[in-house]
Protein backbone atom coordinates (compact mmCIF):
# COMPACT_ATOMS: atom_id res chain seq x y z
CA UNK A 1 0.00 0.00 0.00
CA UNK A 2 2.78 2.41 0.60
CA UNK A 3 3.81 1.67 -2.61
CA UNK A 4 0.48 2.57 -4.44
CA UNK A 5 0.21 5.64 -2.21
CA UNK A 6 3.68 6.71 -2.42
CA UNK A 7 3.91 6.91 -6.34
CA UNK A 8 0.03 8.02 -6.47
CA UNK A 9 1.67 11.12 -4.70
CA UNK A 10 4.78 11.58 -6.08
CA UNK A 11 2.96 11.37 -10.24
CA UNK A 12 0.14 14.10 -8.41
CA UNK A 13 2.90 16.08 -6.85
CA UNK A 14 6.04 15.57 -9.47
CA UNK A 15 4.26 15.05 -12.55
CA UNK A 16 2.08 17.65 -12.51
CA UNK A 17 4.43 20.34 -11.13
CA UNK A 18 7.11 18.74 -14.31
CA UNK A 19 3.51 19.48 -16.41
CA UNK A 20 4.02 23.27 -15.23
CA UNK A 21 7.25 23.55 -17.53
CA UNK A 22 5.11 22.55 -20.19
CA UNK A 23 1.95 24.92 -19.49
CA UNK A 24 4.09 28.03 -18.71
CA UNK A 25 6.17 27.85 -21.67
CA UNK A 26 3.47 27.59 -24.13
CA UNK A 27 4.10 24.20 -25.11
CA UNK A 28 0.42 22.90 -23.60
CA UNK A 29 -0.98 26.74 -23.81
CA UNK A 30 -2.54 27.78 -20.82
CA UNK A 31 -6.14 29.13 -22.11
CA UNK A 32 -9.81 30.07 -20.18
CA UNK A 33 -10.34 26.24 -21.35
CA UNK A 34 -7.14 24.91 -20.71
CA UNK A 35 -6.26 25.82 -17.05
CA UNK A 36 -3.22 25.91 -15.42
CA UNK A 37 -2.34 22.39 -14.60
CA UNK A 38 -1.17 23.82 -10.96
CA UNK A 39 -4.99 25.16 -10.46
CA UNK A 40 -6.58 22.00 -11.94
CA UNK A 41 -7.22 19.20 -9.54
CA UNK A 42 -8.08 16.73 -12.54
CA UNK A 43 -4.81 17.48 -13.47
CA UNK A 44 -3.43 16.16 -10.10
CA UNK A 45 -5.18 13.17 -10.65
CA UNK A 46 -3.99 12.57 -13.88
CA UNK A 47 -0.40 12.01 -13.51
CA UNK A 48 -1.45 10.54 -10.47
CA UNK A 49 -2.63 7.54 -11.88
CA UNK A 50 -0.05 8.16 -14.83
CA UNK A 51 3.29 7.89 -12.08
CA UNK A 52 1.05 4.72 -10.09
CA UNK A 53 0.51 3.11 -13.64
CA UNK A 54 3.92 3.57 -14.79
CA UNK A 55 5.91 2.56 -11.33
CA UNK A 56 3.73 -0.42 -11.18
CA UNK A 57 4.95 -1.31 -15.24
CA UNK A 58 8.66 -1.44 -13.27
CA UNK A 59 7.78 -3.35 -10.32
CA UNK A 60 5.77 -5.80 -12.69
CA UNK A 61 8.84 -6.27 -15.02
CA UNK A 62 10.88 -6.71 -11.94
CA UNK A 63 8.87 -9.60 -10.72
CA UNK A 64 8.07 -11.63 -13.86
CA UNK A 65 11.14 -11.00 -15.80
CA UNK A 66 14.20 -10.24 -13.86
CA UNK A 67 16.00 -12.64 -11.62
CA UNK A 68 17.26 -9.92 -9.51
CA UNK A 69 16.13 -6.58 -9.78
CA UNK A 70 18.11 -3.52 -9.30
CA UNK A 71 18.03 -1.87 -5.81
CA UNK A 72 18.35 1.65 -6.12
CA UNK A 73 18.56 3.78 -2.90
CA UNK A 74 17.19 6.93 -2.29
CA UNK A 75 19.61 9.20 -3.66
CA UNK A 76 20.08 6.74 -6.75
CA UNK A 77 15.61 7.46 -7.42
CA UNK A 78 16.07 11.03 -6.50
CA UNK A 79 18.57 11.90 -9.03
CA UNK A 80 16.92 9.69 -11.19
CA UNK A 81 13.51 12.12 -10.73
CA UNK A 82 15.57 15.40 -10.69
CA UNK A 83 17.10 13.88 -14.40
CA UNK A 84 13.43 13.59 -15.30
CA UNK A 85 12.77 16.75 -14.28
CA UNK A 86 15.71 18.56 -16.43
CA UNK A 87 14.31 17.15 -19.74
CA UNK A 88 10.96 17.83 -19.03
CA UNK A 89 11.80 21.48 -18.54
CA UNK A 90 14.10 21.35 -21.78
CA UNK A 91 10.93 19.37 -23.86
CA UNK A 92 9.09 23.12 -22.82
CA UNK A 93 11.85 25.36 -24.77
CA UNK A 94 9.70 26.42 -27.11
CA UNK A 95 12.98 28.51 -28.91
CA UNK A 96 13.95 24.55 -29.83
CA UNK A 97 12.36 23.29 -32.50
CA UNK A 98 10.69 19.76 -31.87
CA UNK A 99 13.20 17.77 -34.10
CA UNK A 100 16.31 19.33 -31.43
CA UNK A 101 14.00 18.70 -28.59
CA UNK A 102 13.35 14.99 -29.78
CA UNK A 103 17.35 14.55 -30.35
CA UNK A 104 18.19 15.91 -26.90
CA UNK A 105 15.51 13.43 -25.46
CA UNK A 106 16.43 10.24 -27.46
CA UNK A 107 19.94 11.21 -26.05
CA UNK A 108 18.26 11.35 -22.54
CA UNK A 109 16.67 8.43 -22.18
CA UNK A 110 19.83 6.84 -23.39
CA UNK A 111 21.59 9.02 -20.80
CA UNK A 112 18.88 7.81 -18.05
CA UNK A 113 18.56 4.17 -19.24
CA UNK A 114 22.69 4.16 -18.84
CA UNK A 115 22.94 5.56 -15.52
CA UNK A 116 19.97 3.66 -13.58
CA UNK A 117 19.17 0.53 -15.38
CA UNK A 118 21.25 -0.76 -17.98
CA UNK A 119 18.89 -3.78 -18.98
CA UNK A 120 16.84 -5.07 -22.10
CA UNK A 121 13.63 -5.06 -19.51
CA UNK A 122 14.06 -1.24 -18.68
CA UNK A 123 13.99 -0.67 -22.61
CA UNK A 124 10.83 -3.01 -23.12
CA UNK A 125 9.10 -0.96 -19.94
CA UNK A 126 10.06 2.25 -21.87
CA UNK A 127 8.31 1.58 -24.95
CA UNK A 128 5.86 0.11 -23.20
CA UNK A 129 5.25 3.39 -21.34
CA UNK A 130 6.26 5.53 -24.19
CA UNK A 131 3.58 3.73 -26.48
CA UNK A 132 0.62 3.49 -23.69
CA UNK A 133 1.53 7.51 -22.68
CA UNK A 134 1.16 8.65 -25.91
CA UNK A 135 -1.55 7.18 -26.76
CA UNK A 136 -3.56 8.12 -23.56
CA UNK A 137 -2.35 11.80 -24.74
CA UNK A 138 -3.27 11.40 -28.11
CA UNK A 139 -6.91 9.96 -26.83
CA UNK A 140 -7.20 13.15 -24.28
CA UNK A 141 -6.31 15.64 -26.94
CA UNK A 142 -8.85 14.33 -29.00
CA UNK A 143 -11.25 14.84 -26.04
CA UNK A 144 -10.08 18.67 -25.50
CA UNK A 145 -8.54 17.86 -22.15
CA UNK A 146 -5.52 19.79 -23.70
CA UNK A 147 -3.60 19.92 -26.37
CA UNK A 148 -0.02 20.97 -28.09
CA UNK A 149 1.07 24.39 -29.46
CA UNK A 150 2.80 22.25 -31.82
CA UNK A 151 1.72 18.83 -33.12
CA UNK A 152 3.32 16.87 -35.30
CA UNK A 153 1.24 13.45 -35.03
CA UNK A 154 -2.32 12.83 -34.25
CA UNK A 155 -2.16 16.08 -31.74
CA UNK A 156 1.11 15.51 -29.97
CA UNK A 157 4.74 16.57 -30.57
CA UNK A 158 7.29 13.99 -31.57
CA UNK A 159 9.63 14.12 -28.89
CA UNK A 160 6.55 12.49 -26.46
CA UNK A 161 7.41 8.92 -26.48
CA UNK A 162 10.76 9.92 -26.00
CA UNK A 163 10.18 11.72 -22.54
CA UNK A 164 8.14 8.83 -21.39
CA UNK A 165 10.95 6.59 -21.83
CA UNK A 166 13.06 8.47 -19.17
CA UNK A 167 10.23 8.78 -17.25
CA UNK A 168 9.34 5.40 -16.92
CA UNK A 169 13.23 4.85 -16.30
CA UNK A 170 13.31 7.28 -13.33
CA UNK A 171 9.88 6.40 -12.03
CA UNK A 172 11.30 3.08 -11.73
CA UNK A 173 13.63 3.60 -9.61
CA UNK A 174 11.33 5.88 -7.39
CA UNK A 175 9.06 2.60 -7.72
CA UNK A 176 12.00 0.16 -6.51
CA UNK A 177 12.58 2.46 -3.52
CA UNK A 178 9.05 2.59 -2.16
CA UNK A 179 8.67 -0.93 -2.51
CA UNK A 180 11.41 -2.60 -0.65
Amino acid sequence: MRTIIGLFLLGAIGGNLYNSFHAFSGTIPVTPEHINPLLDWTSYLLFGFAGLIIGMVAIAFDKFLRDTAPQPGWPNALSAAALLGVFYFISACMFLSNSVILIILIFGAVLTWWLYDRTWQAILAALLVAAGGTAVEITLIHLNVYYYARPQFMGVAFWLPALYCIASIATGQLARVLNK
